[in-house]
């Protein structure tokens, strides 16, 4: 037979239940915000990285097409509505045409009748030559940002690069 006072000892109090909930309530909390900063990592990291894979796509294309060209074809313009200094034609020792250019937010390379998208990531772009007199070393100055976690635009990568041209 059991006893009267060990039928009301079953079960939880209400004060043993409301603290177990408010226990509750403060992790599941905390866990919210882990989740959170750890999704803003993930993708401010996943930006930084396509950005940078990018930016080595784009400045070895570069650097490989403009050693092979002739300097005496190198053209630096600026396509319509685009920055100056933002578009690249010559012409390489085997004869192929090689443009870069740069349309809002895309870098194309053109080789031949071959359209290539480079990046959809591309900031700014400039080519210019360091010295006036010298017409066989090229500066390139390449600025890529990608847009991250709520809209911010944060993940950015800058580059300058100088290229001789092996081809007078």
């Amino acid at each position: 037979m059991v006893k009267k006072s060990d039928r009301r000892r079953r079960g939880y109090t209400l004060m043993e239940v409301m603290l177990v909930v408010a226990i509750i309530g403060i992790v599941s909390a905390m866990a919210t915000t882990l989740f959170k900063t750890s999704y803003q990592f993930f993708t401010q990291m996943d930006a930084r990285t396509e950005i940078q894979r990018d930016l080595r796509t784009v400045l070895d294309n570069l650097d490989r097409h403009l050693r092979q060209a002739s300097a005496a074809t190198v053209n630096i313009s600026q396509g319509p509505g685009q920055p100056p200094y933002s578009q690249i034609n010559f012409l390489t020792v085997d004869g192929s045409t090689v443009t870069y250019t740069q349309t809002n937010n895309t870098l194309t390379m053109q080789v031949g009748n071959d359209h290539t998208i480079l990046t959809k990531n591309l900031q700014y772009i400039a080519f210019s030559y360091p010295e006036t007199d010298i017409n066989t070393v090229l500066s390139i100055s390449v600025t890529l940002q990608k847009k991250t976690y709520s809209g911010r635009t944060t993940a950015l990568q800058m580059a300058i690069s100088s290229v001789r041209i092996m081809n007078p």
